[in-house]
């Protein structure tokens, strides 16, 4: 999840309409799973099982904010909201 919002960031910052983001973010979304060795049907599937679990997957994303803030803190990048 923490290379999906990565790429999500970088495709958020692309001065393109809404259109155009979302298949330049689908287009890298997908390196990114092939990159990572990853079935995109078995992250979605993965993901929807702890949308299910709305207290597991607060978990995860406590988490990956983590995850997100100390690669800001290693970069000196200034933090960014995922929201």
């Amino acid at each position: 999840m923490t290379a999906l919002y990565i790429t999500e960031a970088k495709v958020g910052g692309i001065p393109v309409s809404r259109d155009s983001s979302m298949r330049i973010f689908d287009y890298f979304e997908t390196k990114t799973f092939d990159s990572l060795g990853i079935a995109e049907p078995v992250f979605k599937k993965s993901f929807n099982y702890y949308l299910d679990r709305p207290k597991e997957m607060e978990e995860i994303y406590a988490v990956l904010i983590d995850s997100l803030s100390l690669r800001e803190q290693r970069s000196g990048a200034a933090p960014k909201s995922i929201e």
